[in-house]
Order: C-alpha cells, then structure tokens, then sequence
C-alpha cells in the first residue's frame, strides 16, 4: 500500500524523509511505516487546496458529475474493502468483518451523498412588495480535517463528502496510529480521476503536523473529532484569525433503565454498547448505566454472566469479541481510570485489569457497581471497556444523574412505554437518544453533541448545512 502523501491529485515523495512506524495493538509487530508531511508538503497541501477552491472546482462541477464521481468512489471502496478491511484491522485492532463493514459504510456514505448532490435548494425570502431576497448555502472555502484513529475510514467519508457537496476543498490528516488504510483513498482518486487539489492527504504525528495544519494561515475551517483537551487548544491556537470550527468530542453516554424494561435487551445492549465495538474505543459508548432497583439485581446478575463470557483477541480471529486497545498509551490511560475507580469506593464486579495475553494491548471487560456521580470514572471519558453503574428509585433522579456529566453526545432508555421513552427523551441533555437499543444508526441520520461534546451535525441534509454557510442576496425592485 502506499505510504506517501496525496497532494494535488498523486502522491509525492516525501520532501522531510521522515517517517513514522505503525504498530499492530494486538502482537505490537509493526505493520509499515508512513511518510510524514512537514513545512514543506502541508504547504503544498494549502497551496493545492487554495487553488482548488479559487478556481470554484467544486462548486461550478454539474451537480450530476459530481455524483458520478462520489458514486464511483463508492464502488471502489467496495471492491477495496476486503484488502483494505485486512490492513484496517492490522493497525487499528478492530476484527476484520467491522473493518470490512466500515469500509462498506464509508461506500454507503459516499452513495448517500451522490444523491445530495442536486437537492440543495436555495431559499426565496419575502419580505415585502417591493423587495427581492434569495439565501444560498457556500463554502468556507478550504478546510482542515483532523480524522480520529477509532473509526478512521468511515468518519474520512463522512467529512469528505459532506465538504464536497457545500463545495469546501480539503486538506485532510488521518489518525497516526493508524494511517496506512486512509491512503486507499488516495488510490482510488488516482483511479477515478478526481480534479486535482480538491482533497489533500497528509500524514503525522497530531502533536508536529496536526499541530503545523492547525497553525497554518490557509485554512478557512476546521473539521475535528476528538477530545474536547485538543478542540481546545485548537480554539485558543484559531481564536485571533476567527476560524469557525466543527467539533464531534465525545461522551459519557448514558442509558437509563426503568423496571419495566425488557432486561435481555438491555444487557444486549450493554455488551454490545461498551465491550464489543472496539474494546469501548468509541464516543457513543455506553460507559454508564442507570438501572432501577426493582429489575437491578437481575440485569447485574446477567450482564456479568455474559461479559465473563466474552472472547478477547485479535481482530484477525473471527471468534473475537473484545479486541485490544490502540496502544500502550491507552492502556496505561484505562488502567489509571480503573484504579481511580477503585480509590473512589465504588464496587469493582467485574474485570479491572490487564488480559493475560502480554503481547497485545487487551484490557477485560469491567464493571463498576455502586458508582458515585461525582468520581472521575463517572464524569470522565475512559475509552476502553468500561462501564459504571447507579441506582435511581424516581424518573427525575435518572434525568438528573443522565444529565450530571459536562457530555451530552449520546443515550438511550429502555422501558416499554412509548410515552415514558418520550418524556425521558425531551429531558436528556444529548445529541443521540436511542430507544430500547444501543446503535440505531444510518447515513441518513444526524448526529452531534449538546455541551462538551461538541457542536455541529453530522450525517443526512442536517450535515451538509452543518458544514457551510449562508449569503443573503437582497434587491430593491424599482
């Protein structure tokens, strides 16, 4: 695969000759190493991009070209998915079908978009007689992308071809850990012919070239997921030139139990909402559970009869349930967490240490019971596989144990009642509510945080404005 960067439609030979390895998280063997862009290619990156944008590819290509260009990335994506799902799973640790299926819903988010391409409407305003008013949706113009390692190939998608259809060109940073799989994109615009400089792919470390991009006088917009600790360095190192900002910064996400909740799903739910999805590693994870005291002893009782259960492993191994964390880093960052757990008081039912196996970077799934709201396992992200639990005897007390956190990215509520989920609903302070499931998700839905979870939207027609701006055009009618 290749290891250069992609700027201005091809790939370069590195112009710093620095590199930076990539380590598979489940043998620590390295997987391949990847050219690092520096000074001198990010500012071939700006350059490109810039151009790009000032001769208004984007924006003056016919809506159906346009289309016809996402869908054939598409199609490629699929027919690259099963190598490119093997190399994803390789660097990142995830098993090979969610590789795959990321790939396959970064095609589907790609398709998605392809059909937007003509349905932006522009707005007629009237506003009296005598007056004529039009609101349009435009680019900021060049945009920076900062890509998280958890889901690399899936949220690359998601912000590419959102920025495309408002017409903003990119310069694009997939994540260090794991950033050989992110050149299949660079590949496949080679091969479906993609206008030079309206996407730029640059490697490196966050700390030396994401913080260079960040820096950097040419971009007009800044696309970031990640911890609210970078988005704020990010906001302090923008705040003189007034760059506006996209932030998806993860959660603490909740879900609330009620007793007349149906329990196996909801310890369905659980396994599947923090330990199986790459090991916790992801911002919609269920890291806290609010159970009713009525039903609690049951769904404790088989949620940890299923969790001792679960296979740690290798992505490679299709028997994988929980698969390693991304590196040593964070297995240090989630051991710390768990043993601040411990000090706090609260009741450690399951897990809480290191797997056995010594090569890879595998934590156990843990459990906390008997968890104050105020402990940092409770407020904090962990990102890893665990969760904590608390007891609520009224409706308002979940609400107000849900709402405890500075995090409002996502949640959920489990109870038979329609109108009980509703109400429970309105009164949660987040982005994402799900109803009796943990993932109910598609393209064609938003997502976004409410507090320090970020703000702007992603995903459907909500994403597309999300990334753009408006300009009112007014005339006098004589």
């Amino acid at each position: 695969m290749e290891i250069r960067n992609y700027i201005n439609g091809k790939f370069l030979d590195s112009l710093s000759n620095e590199n930076l390895p990539v380590i598979n998280p489940a043998n620590q063997k390295i997987v391949g190493n990847i050219d690092q862009a520096l000074d001198e290619e990010i500012n071939l990156a700006y350059e490109a991009a810039k151009r790009a944008f000032d001769k208004r590819i984007l924006l003056d290509m016919d809506p159906k070209e346009k289309s016809k260009m996402m869908r054939a990335i598409a199609d490629k994506l699929r027919e690259y998915k099963d190598i490119g799902g093997q190399l994803l799973s390789q660097e990142n640790g995830k098993t090979i079908k969610q590789c795959i299926d990321e790939f396959k819903g970064a095609a589907d988010t790609f398709d998605f978009y392809a059909g937007m391409t003509d349905k932006i409407q522009n707005k007629l305003i009237p506003s009296g007689k005598d007056t004529f008013n039009y609101v349009v949706l435009e680019p900021f113009g060049v945009s920076l992308q900062i890509v998280p390692w958890n889901y690399p190939i899936s949220i690359f998608s998601g912000m590419v071809a959102q920025n495309w259809i408002v017409g903003n060109t990119i310069v694009i940073k997939p994540p260090e850990l794991c950033p050989i799989s992110s050149n299949f994109y660079g590949k496949i615009f080679e091969e479906v012919g993609v206008p030079e400089g309206i996407i730029n792919i640059v490697h490196g470390y966050g700390e030396v070239t994401g913080r260079k991009l960040v820096k950097h006088s040419g971009s007009d917009y800044i696309v970031f997921t990640g911890s609210p600790e970078v988005a704020s360095e990010i906001l302090k190192e923008t705040a003189d030139r007034i760059i506006p900002c996209h932030f998806e910064l993860g959660g603490k996400s909740a879900a609330i139990i009620y007793p007349d909740a149906d329990i196996d799903k909801a310890v369905d739910s659980t396994v599947k909402g923090i330990f199986k999805p790459n090991a916790g590693q992801i911002c919609v994870a269920m890291s806290r559970v609010i159970v009713h005291p009525k039903i609690k002893d049951e769904y404790m009782t088989k949620l940890i009869s299923k969790s001792k259960k679960l296979k740690i492993g290798s992505g490679d191994n299709s028997e994988t349930e929980v698969t390693p964390l991304i590196s040593k880093d964070q297995m240090q960052r989630v051991s710390n967490y768990v043993n601040s757990g411990v000090q706090s008081g609260a009741t450690l039912a399951l897990g809480g240490k290191e797997d056995d196996n010594q090569e890879g970077n595998f934590y156990q799934p843990t459990i906390f019971d008997n968890v104050s709201t105020d402990a940092t396992i409770a407020q904090e992200e962990i990102f890893g596989p665990v969760t904590s639990v608390f007891d609520f005897e009224t409706e308002d007390e979940a609400i107000e144990i849900a709402n405890s956190t500075n995090y409002g990215l996502a949640s959920g509520v489990f109870t038979a009642d329609d109108q009980k989920a509703k109400w429970t609903a309105e009164r949660i302070q987040a982005g994402i509510i799900w109803h009796n499931d943990w993932f109910v998700d598609g393209t064609n839905l938003p997502g976004g945080g409410y507090k320090k979870s970020g703000y702007g939207r992603d995903g459907g027609m909500d994403g597309i404005y999300s990334h753009g701006q408006t300009k009112r055009v007014s005339k006098r009618l004589y």
